[in-house]
């Protein structure tokens, strides 16, 4: 005679089976925030105008760890067709610059050919956004990084918002799987946006 399931087992396999039958969807958000508005959501390629004055980048993450960031005074990456591959996709960890902890700085690196990685991880002390994050639920947080100024790697110089004269190209790419070494095998999304400045009202 076959025994039968306790009642509590068959509600966990109803609840565990589609969850596994169907992979937590992965994704990215980033927005853009000004004098706590909104200047921008997510859109996949965007231009704005900012004031020059300190902004913050919010950056959802959604079952994923983090997203690589790449902030240029050129628009050649900007300019790159969304079916065209990332320049060197497979080695953006041999790419990525160490930033202070908890954006400490307030700044955003700006380079020709390195990358900043934007993570959020539990098990780590540490993490590259402002200090606090916000866990909104299982697979989803929020990390803001304040930015006040640029810091241009070629030259090693800071720069106040307020004295930018040309446009910012911002590259978001987020990485959808992996090998076993943590090397990018296949893209997630990407996201492109131009800023230009306004001055101060």
């Amino acid at each position: 005679m076959l025994s039968k399931f306790p009642r509590t087992s068959v509600i966990f396999f109803a609840v565990i089976l589609p969850l596994l039958a169907h992979p937590q969807k992965k994704d990215v958000t980033i927005r853009i925030v000004q004098d706590d508005d909104v200047v921008i959501s997510d859109l996949e390629k965007s231009s704005l105008l900012l004031q020059k004055k300190t902004f913050r980048i919010q950056v959802l993450l959604q079952n994923i760890k983090g997203v690589y960031a790449f902030a240029s005074l050129n628009d050649s990456l900007f300019r790159l067709p969304d079916t065209d591959p990332v320049p060197g996709f497979a080695t953006l960890p041999d790419m990525v610059v160490r930033e202070d902890p908890f954006n400490k700085e307030k700044e955003l690196i700006v380079s020709r050919d390195n990358w900043s990685y934007w993570f959020y991880d539990p098990g780590t002390a540490q993490h590259p956004f402002n200090r606090k994050v916000i866990v909104l639920d299982s697979g989803r947080v929020v990390g803001s990084r304040t930015i006040k100024h640029l810091y241009i790697i070629p030259d090693r110089l800071t720069i106040k918002l307020k004295d930018i004269n040309e446009p910012l190209y911002l590259l978001f790419v987020a990485v959808d799987e992996e090998d076993d070494k943590g090397r990018p095998l296949k893209e997630l999304l990407r996201k492109k946006i131009k800023i230009e400045w306004r001055e101060e009202d």
